[in-house]
């Protein structure tokens, strides 16, 4: 429950429990009948001062004045939280969680992230950059208001490791989870929960502790990544493979405008199926270059022989400047 409606719902209980005590008060002090308890606290919160029922003894009296007293902190309290509901941002932040809500319905074939942190962020920076859709959960609240825009990311507060949660994600049409949580634990149970709820879906889980991976494997992850492992590989490599480091930021978009995209048997356009790559001419007709093919279950080809024939079930890895890679996809992409 979201800290706004959880004030919001005491502001209700709050507001009940001083009507109940005004009808009570007046029926067992007063000998009211119901209606006209109900009338008398009516009129006595809103302090409009119109003519009581039957003057009041001196027991009423100084039930009043103490009940005055009493709604007075009650409606303070109210004004104070409705004011800052609307002014300081819950309200405008609570209406975009529910129609971001109705948003990740209506995702199909998107990655959910679980996990807002370090990673997580990183991971959706990708998804965005490459325009893969995605969806976030996140259990901690603050992270929530303070990194994330819900008008343009949508998010879930909750734990990833619970069914419901998931399945807000909108986890029946999703095809792939990263899970990015630093404890390896939380990791296995999204994983086990994850595939049950959809046996097929690709997780992608971070790995704290080398140990874990045997367990992370067994509760269905597909691939495992160690950030730790290759934040340390990759900074020994600037020294001792300096060039080869270079150019692969070149191929990441980091430099230069290069790019490196996939593409699957079936998105190309029917009349290039089943075509050898020095047939289709990708180089002459877009600047680009098929780097790499293989099998989705099988091993990766690279440099493949111009002869290879584009197969059922294969995918290509192309790499070009970003204005090549557009380009393929005009020419050859459906």
């Amino acid at each position: 429950m979201s800290h706004g409606l959880r004030k919001m719902i005491i502001s209700l209980c709050l507001i009940t429990l001083s009507i109940l005590s005004g009808v009570l008060g007046f029926m067992y002090i007063e000998d009211y009948p119901l209606l006209d308890s109900f009338y008398m606290t009516a009129i006595t919160l809103s302090t409009v001062g119109y003519q009581v029922t039957k003057p009041l003894t001196d027991n009423g009296k100084i039930f009043v004045s103490v009940y005055l007293f009493f709604n007075v902190g009650i409606f303070a309290y109210i004004v104070t939280y409705m004011a800052s509901y609307v002014f300081e941002g819950e309200f405008r932040k609570e209406f975009y969680k529910y129609f971001n809500y109705k948003d990740i319905m209506k995702l199909k074939k998107h990655v959910i992230v679980c996990g807002y942190g370090r990673n997580g962020r990183r991971a959706c920076e990708e998804l965005k950059k490459q325009g893969t859709p995605f969806a976030i959960i996140e259990h901690n609240k603050e992270i929530i208001d303070k990194y994330i825009d819900v008008k343009a990311m949508p998010v879930i507060y909750g734990e990833a490791s619970r069914e419901d949660i998931l399945i807000k994600a909108n986890i029946k049409e999703a095809t792939h989870l990263i899970s990015t949580l630093p404890d390896d634990a939380q990791n296995v149970f999204i994983a086990l929960t994850a595939k049950e709820l959809k046996p097929e879906i690709v997780v992608i889980s971070r790995l704290n502790h080398q140990h874990s991976e045997k367990k992370l494997r067994k509760a269905g992850v597909n691939q495992v990544v160690m950030p730790d492992t290759l934040g340390g590989r990759h900074m020994a490599q600037l020294i001792t493979k300096p060039h080869i480091i270079k150019f692969i930021n070149m191929l990441d978009g980091i430099e230069g405008g290069f790019e490196v995209a996939e593409f699957y048997f079936e998105q190309f356009k029917e009349k290039f199926k089943g075509k050898a790559i020095k047939d289709i001419d990708v180089r002459s007709q877009t600047g680009a270059n098929i780097m790499a093919v293989g099998k989705r279950d099988g091993g990766l080809q690279i440099n493949p022989a111009p002869d290879t024939v584009l197969k059922k079930d294969w995918y290509f890895i192309v790499v070009g400047r970003k204005a090549s890679i557009e380009q393929f996809r005009k020419t050859y992409i459906k």
